[in-house]
């Protein structure tokens, strides 16, 4: 038997709308708590899908019951419980790191499915910055320091030492980094800061008038390095760049397509005002116009112009399967409401809107064009009850 996996036994089982919860005369689980999720592993060949701790009682969550007085297998799963113990130990570093040498606060901490994260209190911290404490802690993973975990009677506890003062009693769980940390922490840990592999950090934003830092480290940290490579090296070969010209080439690329957005949008308003002109020349109540190759935005510019004469305006975008309905306002349908009870009607879209405009999307360009028809139709007709 190894030390991940125990044979117990079952005390007590509970159930609620997650499944079933038992508990056992000892577990190696460890349950969620200080930001750090549960262990993952087995009960009786059974997934254990959480394990939380209630009044003491450390609780695991199956999907079937299992009876009190049964005898059971268990099994942590190795892989997570490293992982978890990789991320928290990570944190330890990072957090000592940023109130030793740079005077920022920890404020909060967790561990998520793809990465974890700190707060710090502070409100500002920049990228250069960021480059730095990583290769602070890249120094004091490579000086490969000893972690040591001690359970202390409080007596024993050399409180000037303590990262956070603790009001516990009785026996608390020390984790040390040695010569960098010193903490009163129940989470699991590596043995030695060079278990850690490298810690990357990802993202920076602003919460609270404070900074959240995602990171990743160990494995996460290689399977971010080699997916930000793939991602580059796409890039490259796109564009024909290399690591010292590709930001130079993607900036270049970005105010490119600025400008030619610029200009699609200029040649979208001559094309609507022209459409537009056209239109006017018809003495229709209602202006019916299809734009079936063109973009969203210039159906919704002719639309809006067209209605904007006094007239009221229908389009029907078949690259969106979109229709839009507007007028100016004087007039006494209400739109949003016709529109509605149209496509209630018709068992067709999903739309509605106000009493100038609305709009709807269809699954196919065949209900699009139904639904048109049915509203030109109808307002051709005057029949706008709603």
């Amino acid at each position: 038997m190894t030390g991940w996996e125990f044979k117990t036994m079952v005390t007590a089982q509970r159930q609620d709308e997650r499944g079933h919860w038992i508990a056992l005369q000892e577990t190696h689980f460890y349950a969620e708590g200080g930001g750090q999720p549960a262990d993952a592993g087995t009960i009786a060949d059974e997934a254990v899908h959480d394990v939380q701790q209630v009044d003491g009682v450390v609780w695991h969550l199956l999907e079937r019951p299992l009876e009190v007085g049964t005898a059971v297998t268990a099994q942590v799963d190795v892989a997570t419980r490293r992982d978890h113990s990789i991320q928290h130990t990570a944190q330890h570093v990072l957090t000592a790191i940023l109130e030793d040498r740079y005077g920022i606060e920890t404020l909060s901490f967790g561990i998520g499915t793809d990465d974890a994260s700190i707060e710090i209190g502070t409100h500002a911290f920049d990228w250069a910055q960021i480059e730095q404490l990583e290769q602070d802690v890249a120094t004091v993973i490579y000086e490969n320091r000893p972690i040591h975990i001690r359970q202390l009677d409080v007596s024993e506890v050399d409180q000037t030492k303590l990262r956070k003062p603790t009001d516990r009693t009785g026996v608390i769980r020390i984790v040390e980094v040695e010569g960098l940390d010193y903490n009163a922490c129940g989470g699991t840990h590596v043995a030695s800061t060079g278990q850690l592999g490298f810690v990357h950090v990802t993202a920076l934003k602003k919460v609270r008038g404070n900074v959240r830092l995602t990171y990743v480290a160990g494995r996460r940290a290689i399977r971010e390095t080699q997916s930000a490579r793939t991602a580059l090296r796409t890039v490259h070969q796109t564009l024909s760049t290399t690591n010292e010209t590709v930001a130079a080439r993607v900036l270049e690329e970005r105010n490119a397509r600025i400008e030619r957005e610029k200009e699609v949008k200029a040649l979208e308003a001559r094309v609507a005002k022209a459409k537009v002109a056209a239109f006017l020349q018809e003495d229709n109540y209602v202006i019916t116009h299809i734009g079936k190759t063109e973009g969203e935005t210039l159906t919704t510019m002719i639309i809006e112009r067209i209605a904007a004469t006094g007239r009221i305006a229908v389009g029907a975008n078949h690259t969106a399967q979109k229709l839009i309905l507007m007028h100016d306002g004087t007039h006494d349908i209400a739109i949003g409401k016709f529109l509605k009870r149209t496509l209630d009607d018709l068992g067709i879209g999903r739309g509605g809107g106000s009493h100038k405009q609305a709009q709807a999307r269809f699954e196919s360009v065949l209900d699009l064009e139904k639904a048109t028809a049915e509203v030109v139709k109808r307002l051709q007709e005057g029949v706008v009850s709603c």
